[in-house]
């Protein structure tokens, strides 16, 4: 049994994101251990520079009504997971985190054979990116293989497994069919972007005699053009999939998402997103 990590924000979570924890947990035989995230940090009482006095002598109220709503909200939403995630269906145990979000998660990711996040979590007080610069941290940090949830209800018809001819995108594919032998009866779609001159498939007879090994039905796509607009295109056409990415380190946030076109993915479709690093 494999242990599956899923980090959820305590004031902001749906049935069909806990839906899909539960789908993915089903999938690769592992026990749920959820997260619960709650950032104290992020949501303090903002300061009232007008008037200091009467904020100073309005803050204690202001800060206690602050802790009661919380602590209300904490308590409702308590409830509600377990309403859902307790019909018996996976195995799960649940722990509360209070502090910086992406710092408790890292840690857990150590410890863990997958990470499962939500692509919308954000624990941002005003705007935020999209994906929120929560997921982006967690994707560059974390130290086992991140899948990213859509919000909405996912099934999973195709593998599309994203392939360059690097280390990092074969490690990608062999992580995620490590962790989801049962997904071998699933067809794999494997898509090369043409790159410089190179219009062939690197190392075609090994790739896919390695896929041959674990899927039943596997087939290839070379595209040519621009691979982030390509990519993006390929899958506005295949909704019910799942696709992976080898992420190319851990250097700066600039270096993973410049370089990839998992950022494009993640802000354009409602798809689980698979990423990983060497």
């Amino acid at each position: 049994m494999k242990k599956i990590v899923a980090a959820i924000d305590m004031l902001n979570f749906s049935e069909e994101l806990l839906s899909n924890l539960k789908l993915i947990a089903r999938e690769v035989n592992g026990k749920l251990s959820i997260v619960f995230l709650e950032n104290i940090i992020a949501g303090g009482i903002p300061l009232a520079s007008a008037y200091p006095e009467a904020y100073t002598a309005n803050y204690q109220a202001l800060l206690q009504e602050s802790m009661d709503e919380r602590d209300r909200l904490r308590k409702e939403h308590l409830d509600y997971l377990f309403t859902i995630c307790g019909d018996g269906e996976v195995e799960f145990t649940l722990h509360e985190s209070i502090g910086s979000p992406v710092q408790k998660v890292v840690e857990e990711s150590r410890f863990a054979d997958l990470l499962l996040i939500s692509s919308s979590t954000s624990f941002a007080t005003l705007y935020d990116s999209k994906p929120p610069q929560f997921v982006k941290d967690v994707l560059v940090q974390a130290q086992c293989p991140v899948m990213v949830l859509p919000e909405k209800s996912i099934r999973i018809k195709e593998l599309i497994f994203s392939y360059n001819g690097t280390f990092s995108s074969m490690y990608a594919i062999r992580q995620f069919t490590q962790l989801f032998p049962d997904l071998s009866d699933v067809p794999v779609n494997l898509v090369y972007v043409a790159e410089g001159n190179r219009s062939t498939l690197p190392n075609e007879s090994l790739v896919l005699g390695y896929l041959d090994y674990h899927y039943d039905e596997v087939k290839y796509t070379v595209l040519n053009g621009d691979p982030a607009a390509e990519f993006l295109n390929l899958l506005s056409h295949h909704r019910n999939c799942l696709v992976t990415y080898g992420a190319f380190g851990r250097s700066t946030l600039f270096r993973f998402f410049q370089h990839s076109n998992a950022e494009n993915v993640l802000r354009s479709m409602d798809i689980p997103v698979f990423i990983t690093h060497p």
